[in-house]
């Protein structure tokens, strides 16, 4: 019998991730060696590795392994008074490569992330101009108005001129309903959109507002964020299906289950691949995904590339941000509280 079915379009998408000196240095080449292996249709995209604030140069063996795999570096150096915050260099990444690719959509990709077969449903579909998944409720997210984090989240609104019973609910892998909060760890987007841009504005907004109130609010800003960028955009939207940004981590153990992650597609990871998780994490790739397991096992678990000299740099660099962060802290009038759940 004939197979009418129309042959698939190719992809017109650039995946976007960050690298600096440090772990993201192993991280990032593990990412993408893993999308060349496993991603199928995605296997041969254009990737670009964004260094987007002040770093010790990246090693040797990491520059071989991104000529090797075909990973475009791109450096930039913004002005940016936010560049303590943990994530504010995955803004400036995305928003730098909207004006260096041609592509229809841009896909961005945290490198703790692995492909463990084609990504399902990470394609742009007519009609749809954004695509990302909901974390876990975690420590910010509001289930309505008698959550303790709901006051947050009308402060957050109230930026983009919203009140947080306008934003549109979401489901959790877990099963909660919470308001508009969308992972950032992979997300897909119309490039004519600019949202990568809109997205680094607004987040610079946000923090300049002083919206949040504890370390936590401020950590988690980007995922906060992300959504509410979305909503004044005016963007469609659609929720990826819990296989294609599947968390394990030390925080959710339950995870940890080769039974859930037969289905899944992509991977993220966290801190599974520090040497005390790394059998755990075999383990969880089970049969399903016994040719993944094959190629990461010999591998071992993450290590920091050794360097005395960039060791020492980033040291500095650490500790200068932090004090920046702490002048925020002090000037919005909140103290460090610790978070302990996953992003």
């Amino acid at each position: 019998m004939e197979d009418y079915r129309a042959p698939r379009r190719p992809l017109s998408m650039t995946i976007v991730v960050c690298i600096e000196s440090g772990l993201l240095e192993p991280l990032t080449i593990r990412m993408v060696e893993s999308l060349r292996r496993f991603g199928g249709r995605f296997a041969n995209l254009e990737v670009v590795a964004v260094t987007p604030r002040m770093t010790p140069p990246l090693s040797f063996q990491t520059r071989r392994r991104m000529a090797e795999l075909g990973i475009r570096h791109l450096q930039v150096s913004p002005h940016n008074p936010y560049a303590w915050h943990h994530y504010m260099n995955k803004a400036e990444a995305i928003a730098a490569v909207e004006q260096h690719v041609s592509t229809e959509a841009i896909a961005w990709v945290d490198s703790d992330i692995l492909f463990l077969r084609e990504p399902n449903g990470l394609e742009l579909q007519p009609g749809v101009d954004f695509l990302a998944s909901a974390p876990d409720a975690g420590v910010i997210g509001s289930r309505g108005e008698t959550d303790p984090n709901d006051p947050f989240w009308q402060r957050s609104a109230a930026v983009i001129d919203k009140d947080a019973d306008q934003l549109p609910w979401l489901y959790t892998g877990d099963g909660h309903r919470i308001r508009f909060y969308w992972n950032a760890g992979l997300y897909v987007y119309r490039r004519a959109a600019r949202f990568g841009r809109e997205f680094l504005g607004d987040f610079k907004i946000f923090l300049d507002r002083r919206v949040a109130r504890t370390h936590s609010q401020v950590h988690f800003m980007d995922q906060v964020v992300l959504g509410l960028t979305v909503i004044r955009l005016g963007l469609a939207w659609k929720a990826l299906p819990d296989s294609s940004n599947f968390p394990v981590c030390s925080h959710l153990p339950a995870n940890y289950d080769a039974a859930r992650v037969a289905d899944v597609s992509v991977l993220h990871f966290h801190d599974s691949m520090n040497p005390e998780l790394w059998d755990r994490l075999l383990a969880t790739l089970g049969p399903a995904h016994a040719q993944v397991r094959a190629w990461l096992e010999p591998q071992g678990p993450i290590v920091l590339p050794p360097s005395v000299l960039s060791s020492m740099a980033r040291e500095s660099l650490r500790i200068a941000r932090g004090m920046r962060r702490r002048v925020y802290y002090a000037r919005s009038g909140f103290t460090k509280a610790q978070s302990s759940l996953a992003r």
